[in-house]
């Protein structure tokens, strides 16, 4: 690559770098689809974005920023890899489907009834189909993996049980009005970090870096998933719907014990235990309840915590890039993806 060339890589925008990584990886995720039974194919097709309900083409659907794999790709990349072997793709494939198996389970398990500005897909084909759908999703991205990369089906087998972990504890702490700091964190770890953890690291990994360039960019994608989740988890109370593409506070209205609402109950303030009491009425929560309670987690310190600590575990995952200094028009890409991803409004 030219000094020249370098150069207009770095200028890159992370929409760019998203797009440009997403065109590499979608086509290989669709083809790979075709191999599923029609009822899951469909509804993976669906829940990707790519066919309305009917089976028809969807000019206006959206897949989502395909995060995990563009990490898979670039992660390769700053190994030494182009970005486009066949090994790379796989891996970055795997990723996505399992990001999207966990998806599909997920909306059941929360009720969500909005995906991406969509219904989710379990309110269109019913919850025991799409629960299939998921199952075959994970299914075929360890069928993938394996065909050119076994070696790292292990490490990816790890990281889905560490997300089946945090999804189970996530349960857990609905409605539990004991939870701490720690179990939150905890299971933010499983659900959201070990994943971006893997997909940072995968793509390398099957082209084969050595063990302290995975490590170091499986610590990156873990401290990358763990700010991710901490944003996400302040949009949940104030993103709006257009940013989040559900309505505004979902996550108090599903009384979730997010980072910011756990911080806030255990600040041990006056406005801690009024936001007990609103979590704790059994009727489902007015607009005006939601719009209050949102007031009581900001007041009780809770968002101010959340921020704080997810701009801690940034500068942790870009101090891990430099760490690995990979070449600089790698380095570059990795770390405008990072800062876009956790500049989200909320």
């Amino acid at each position: 690559m030219t000094d020249t060339q370098s150069a207009d890589t770095v200028q890159r925008t992370a929409a760019e770098i998203l797009g440009e990584t997403k065109k590499l990886v979608d086509p290989e995720i669709e083809r790979r689809l075709e191999e599923l039974h029609p009822m899951m194919r469909g509804i993976a097709r669906y829940h990707f974005g790519w066919q309305d309900a009917a089976g028809r083409p969807d000019p206006h659907g959206s897949g989502g920023k395909a995060l995990r794999p563009a990490l898979a790709v670039l992660g390769a990349r700053t190994v030494g890899a182009a970005g486009d072997e066949p090994a790379v793709i796989d891996a970055a494939v795997a990723v996505e489907l399992i990001h999207n198996f966990s998806l599909l389970h997920d909306d059941i398990m929360d009720g969500d009834r909005t995906r991406r500005h969509r219904p989710t897909a379990w309110t269109v084909f019913g919850e025991n189909q799409t629960l299939l759908a998921g199952c075959a999703l994970q299914t075929l991205a360890f069928e993938v993996l394996a065909e050119q990369s076994p070696a790292a089906v292990p490490s990816l087998g790890a990281m889905v049980q560490e997300l089946i972990a945090g999804q189970s504890e996530d349960l857990q702490l609905e409605g539990n009005e004991s939870a701490t700091v720690d179990q939150c964190l905890r299971m933010e770890q499983g659900k959201t970090a070990s994943l971006l953890s893997a997909s940072a690291s995968l793509g390398a990994q099957a082209y084969g870096a050595d063990a302290e360039q995975v490590r170091l960019l499986a610590e990156y994608g873990h401290h990358l998933g763990m700010a991710f989740q901490l944003v996400d988890d302040m949009l949940g109370i104030w993103g709006e719907t257009d940013t989040t593409g559900k309505p505004v506070a979902a996550d108090l209205a599903a009384r979730k014990r997010s980072a910011p609402v756990v911080a806030a109950l255990t600040a041990g303030t006056a406005d801690s235990e009024r936001l007990r009491a609103v979590l704790a009425r059994p009727e489902e929560l007015s607009p005006a309840d939601l719009i209050l309670a949102a007031d009581l987690v900001e007041h009780a310190g809770g968002r101010s915590w959340t921020r704080e600590r997810a701009d801690l575990h940034t500068r942790e995952a870009l101090a891990r890039l430099d760490r690995l200094a990979p070449p600089p028009s790698a380095l570059a890409d990795l770390a405008e993806v990072t800062r876009f991803l956790l500049s989200r409004t909320w």
